[in-house]
């Protein structure tokens, strides 16, 4: 009988302790919306004095592209990888070498307001790709 009541209270103590609390869920990344909307950017390579100006606007629905002044539009294809905005723009001239098809890959992240992150582009020169690297920093437009 005391082994009966022994399991028995056990048993009630184990039912009437407290559950532990799962922890909460992390924090939802940021979303392709988070980024939407008119960015004014300035990106500089590497080995180069000159900042390359250009806009890039985008929507919640991934529709991106990036405009250079004087030129047709450049699709970029937008997404978010973790914390950042990653864009892989359509082959274009070149800004900073006329006669030169250039793509460019960026990577960035939302710092009090600006956009801030590294770029990579990539020449297609008669001796082959030739790859440059470089920042860019962009402010929200109007």
């Amino acid at each position: 009988m005391r082994t009966a009541a022994a399991v028995l209270a056990v048993a009630l103590f184990t039912a009437c302790a407290p559950k532990e609390e799962a922890p909460p869920p992390p924090p939802a990344g940021p979303t392709l919306a988070d980024f939407a909307g008119t960015w004014n950017v300035a990106s500089v390579l590497e080995g180069t004095p000159d900042t390359v100006r250009s806009t890039m606007t985008g929507t919640a629905d991934g529709t991106w592209t990036m405009s250079l002044e004087g030129r047709p539009n450049i699709a970029v294809t937008a997404s978010v990888s973790g914390d950042s905005l990653v864009g892989q723009s359509a082959e274009y001239e070149s800004v900073l070498r006329p006669g030169v098809m250039v793509s460019v890959r960026t990577a960035s992240v939302l710092s009090n307001g600006m956009l801030v992150g590294n770029l990579v582009a990539t020449y297609k020169t008669p001796t082959g790709d030739q790859v440059v690297r470089g920042t860019m920093t962009a402010s929200k437009g109007m």
